[in-house]
């Protein structure tokens, strides 16, 4: 699980530095290049669905895992209720 929170947070720097170069390219590009700074824009937009995408994706994953291990811990829960009841029944 801990190699799932470097990749994730490898991911966040990353998107993150696009981010932050496609800023400065757009502030340091030349007056006269319109076109280039609407490109660096449309690119800064695709970086933000993309980021916004795999948010998702990872919240999903999380909704996902939270609902198994609660699964298994209602079953241990059971378990262990069962067994603490055989012994009631067996010392009673």
């Amino acid at each position: 699980m801990s190699s799932e929170g470097k990749g994730g947070g490898f991911l966040a720097g990353l998107l993150l530095g696009v981010l932050v170069g496609a800023a400065l390219a757009i502030v340091i590009a030349p007056e006269n290049s319109d076109e280039l700074r609407a490109s660096l824009r449309g690119k800064a937009r695709e970086a933000g669905g993309c980021a916004r995408d795999t948010a998702a994706d990872l919240a999903e994953r999380a909704t996902v895992l939270a609902a198994d291990l609660k699964a298994g811990v209602d079953e241990l829960y059971q378990r262990g209720r069962t067994l603490v009841e055989e012994a009631m029944i067996e010392d009673g």
